[in-house]
């Protein structure tokens, strides 16, 4: 299985959307996917405004519960997706994760992109070889801006369907990405476009 963790601040709103439609869109793909928050919030459900989000663009994560980072293991995850570069400074620096495993969303699927998909037959070595290729890619890269997902924590509803809208499209990029003529089709989510 190719393992990734989305993360953000505290694991009920940007972060459990990116885990959602990943996981609804790579059904049949050898993939294990997971969301994490830089705080401890408990067991807390999404918050009520990404839930009718969700709902407004397809989603269904009222069976979220949050989770720190502090409790996940990093050993076996493949890809981390930070939502913006504060969540992948504190992934390498907080929790050791190693640097060519740890992007921003936009960041790792304009990278994968760039390079083109990997070749090989199966799956799971095409996604590792697609994350290792990014990473060369970004080396000497400045910084580039503007690769954060906003948080709408706080904001009007129209900003949490933004981001879930914005979500998702990264979300069947970057599958498309790791996984490339694997993803014959990605289905067309309710309620989608």
């Amino acid at each position: 299985m190719f393992r990734v963790l989305f993360l953000c601040t505290g694991n009920r709103c940007r972060s459990p959307v990116a885990e959602g439609f990943v996981r609804q869109l790579a059904a049949g793909l050898p993939l294990e996917v997971s969301s994490a928050g830089l705080l401890d919030l408990g067991p807390a459900p999404a918050l009520p405004e990404v839930l009718r989000a969700g709902r407004a663009v397809g989603l269904d994560v009222s069976d979220h519960r949050a989770r720190p980072l502090a409790d996940v293991d990093l050993n076996d995850i493949d890809l981390v997706v930070g939502l913006e570069r504060s969540h992948v400074a504190a992934a390498v620096v907080e929790k050791g994760a190693p640097f060519a495993k740890v992007f921003t969303f936009a960041e790792i699927v304009r990278l994968l992109e760039r390079v083109g998909p990997a070749d090989g037959r199966d799956p799971v070595a095409r996604a590792r070889h697609a994350v290792s290729r990014a990473h060369e890619a970004r080396q000497g890269e400045d910084f580039v801006p503007g690769e954060d997902i906003s948080d709408p924590f706080g904001g009007p509803e129209r900003g949490y369907v933004t981001m879930a809208t914005q979500v998702r499209e990264l979300s069947e990029r970057l599958l498309v990405g790791l996984f490339g003529d694997a993803v014959v089709a990605l289905e067309p989510l309710r309620g989608a476009r």
